[in-house]
């Protein structure tokens, strides 16, 4: 009987273990019942219970006045709660939109390829985004992102570079944006955890292409290849458990002034002139396919 009994202290004392809970005093004076899941120099990251909603969260040290391990014999989170089921930790996103180039048209460029010039400055774009969140605010991601551009000038004659009389056709430019980079998110979801706000920033490889084509044969390209830069603020909107849409308006640029030129399959390296460069930038506009998980 005795063995029971030491048995069944053991026991209890093993449960109430397991459900006792955390202690954070904040500066304020507020005292928070949590599970402190981790402890930085800088922060102390904690789960717990807020209107019946489970929520991960953190807390600077410095907002802090005390701390204790076990405080509470009794947890307000769910026995079966597992921390790392409380919030999605992959994302993967693929879009699609319009887009304006930012980059302003040189002075010196006559009135005709002028016009021109404006109407490439409009195109389309896809991105696709794959991203891990190891908090429920804060992740990574990788993502590649391709620009297309392009306008007919109709037709006309085409010269050569000393003024020779080359032929009669329809003359078309085509221009593509590659991008491929790491970006840093920062989660924001609503009250009811179901659709969020998501910022990012990050850098990575931009890739240039711009080809001329006369009677629909490429007569001229144009290569670079830069260090590039993505902005996005985005609005995710959850359909089901995993799927959603999500809208967002992102800022992608980069610069180049050397670049490789191939004219009738003659490659030579180029640098434009000092205080000149090819600017990248574009602002994009962007819908598309989400899920989480």
């Amino acid at each position: 009987m005795r063995k029971i009994f030491l048995l069944a202290v053991t026991l209890f004392i093993i449960i109430s273990n397991l459900q006792a809970q955390d202690l954070i005093v904040t500066n304020s004076g507020d005292s928070i019942n949590c599970k402190i899941t981790k402890i930085t120099k800088d922060y102390v990251y904690f789960t717990f219970k807020h209107n019946a909603e489970i929520r991960n969260t953190l807390l600077p040290t410095n907002q802090i006045t005390a701390q204790q391990k076990d405080y509470f014999s009794v947890s307000e989170l769910p026995a079966n709660f597992t921390h790392k089921d409380i919030f999605p930790h992959f994302r993967v996103a693929i879009d699609g939109g319009w887009q304006y180039r930012t980059a302003k048209i040189a002075d010196e460029v006559e009135a005709e390829w002028r016009e021109h010039y404006k109407k490439m400055k409009s195109g389309f774009h896809y991105d696709i985004q794959a991203a891990y969140f190891f908090f429920e605010s804060q992740g990574v991601e990788l993502m590649f992102s391709r620009q297309l551009f392009g306008h007919s000038l109709g037709e006309g004659y085409l010269t050569d570079a000393e003024g020779n009389f080359v032929g009669f056709g329809e003359l078309k430019e085509k221009n593509a944006f590659n991008y491929v980079g790491a970006n840093y998110l920062f989660r924001l979801f609503d009250s009811k955890k179901k659709n969020y706000w998501l910022f990012s920033a990050g850098l990575g490889y931009m890739g240039y292409n711009d080809r001329l084509f006369f009677n629909n044969i490429e007569k001229t390209k144009m290569t670079a290849n830069t260090l590039g830069f993505n902005l996005e603020i985005g609005y995710d909107i959850g359909l089901s458990k995993n799927f959603g849409i999500g809208f967002k308006l992102s800022l992608m640029g980069g610069t180049f002034r050397n670049y490789k030129l191939t004219t009738d399959g003659i490659t030579t390296n180029e640098t434009m002139p000092d205080k000149t460069a090819e600017g990248l930038g574009t602002v994009k506009l962007s819908m598309g396919l989400r899920f989480n998980k």
